[in-house]
């Protein structure tokens, strides 16, 4: 089985792994000692169940061979070429001396008959060049004016912002970057300094400098991140906080197949408990509580002991951590989402 495996990534360069160049499968979550690997039609309408879990030497441990669909031998291959064609990417010193075609061209000849055509990956490949941080650049005058990813040092991905009134640090690395080569660089990283420069921007003035229209925003959509929603009410103390329900979901599918993925599977009471559990943004948040007692009782009775856990991971994040009326929509559903916003933001 290993020596039909080929390791390969995503577009946004997370792990995949591809079985007889036919079924592509991408990292679904990490234990100690394990990777686990997710058909990706599974989120399709096919919803196939098909999983495979390597060693840390990547060797195969166990295959779930429940494909519910036919191998797409072709997007296969045209992600082994962009994955091979990367790797020799991440090779080259100076990026700006590097021809795509001709790496295209040895791999072609290494891979064989199938292969796509490379117009249909060139734009991705250039995209994926010019992401990375050229290595001449010392000095922050030397960053183009537009808006550009760059990778660090520890392989992360962040954009830097240049604009004549305010720049946004968007890690620790560029903060760095930009005070060891300019001098005069002010950067005070923090979100108050963030929202005050909103609030001073948001004010009107007429010709005498004298405020005739104050801006405050009412509805603040953040991810689960109590630096963002605690400056936010520090400047703004009338806001609303609402935390995404995505990001609410998101973190409770992470922390059940860390937690619980056996059990919540192969049990439909806990299955329904965890289901359960996901809708509680919109439930009446008196309830809440209740509820969630009222399945830690049963879990304690049968002995459901790795959902119990998942139960206190719950509890200690968002019954105490998180404030309820931050996450939960019952009375507010419709602000559930700020999808609009976010594809004027993808727009600009």
């Amino acid at each position: 089985m290993d020596d039909q495996l080929e390791i390969s990534e995503t577009n946004k360069e997370k792990n995949q792994i591809i079985v007889i160049k036919k079924y592509k499968f991408n990292l679904w979550y990490i234990t100690n000692s394990t990777k686990v690997f997710k058909c990706t039609e599974y989120k399709t309408v096919k919803k196939c169940k098909s999983y495979i879990i390597l060693n840390d030497n990547n060797k195969v441990i166990n295959y779930e061979n429940k494909h519910t669909h036919p191998g797409k031998e072709y997007d296969a291959y045209v992600s082994i070429v962009k994955h091979k064609m990367k790797n020799e990417i991440r090779k080259t010193s100076i990026l700006f001396d590097i021809n795509p075609k001709n790496i295209y061209n040895e791999i072609s000849e290494e891979i064989g008959l199938i292969f796509p055509e490379y117009n249909s990956i060139k734009s991705q490949i250039s995209r994926y060049i010019k992401k990375q941080l050229p290595p001449d650049i010392s000095k922050f005058n030397e960053i183009p004016d537009e808006s550009e990813y760059y990778i660090n040092e520890r392989d992360e991905n962040f954009m830097i912002f240049k604009n004549s009134n305010i720049i946004i640090f968007q890690s620790p690395f560029q903060t760095e970057l930009f005070i060891k080569y300019n001098e005069n660089m002010f950067a005070q990283a923090t979100y108050e300094l963030l929202f005050e420069e909103l609030k001073k921007n948001a004010s009107k003035y007429n010709n005498n400098n004298i405020i005739i229209i104050i801006v405050t925003p009412k509805i603040l959509h953040c991810d689960f991140e109590k630096g963002i929603s605690n400056a936010a009410i520090k400047i703004f103390p009338n806001i609303t906080i609402k935390y995404r329900v995505w990001h609410y979901k998101r973190s409770l599918e992470v922390q059940k197949n860390r937690l619980c993925y056996n059990e919540v599977e192969s049990n439909h009471k806990i299955y329904l408990f965890y289901k359960a559990i996901t809708i509680f943004p919109f439930i009446n948040p008196e309830y809440v509580f209740d509820i969630y007692n009222y399945i830690r009782i049963i879990c304690q009775i049968y002995n459901y002991f790795n959902f119990l856990n998942f139960l206190d991971y719950f509890n200690k994040t968002y019954l105490y951590k998180y404030d309820i009326q931050y996450w939960n929509y019952y009375n507010d559903i419709n602000l559930i989402t700020n999808n609009a916003s976010e594809s004027f933001n993808n727009y600009l």
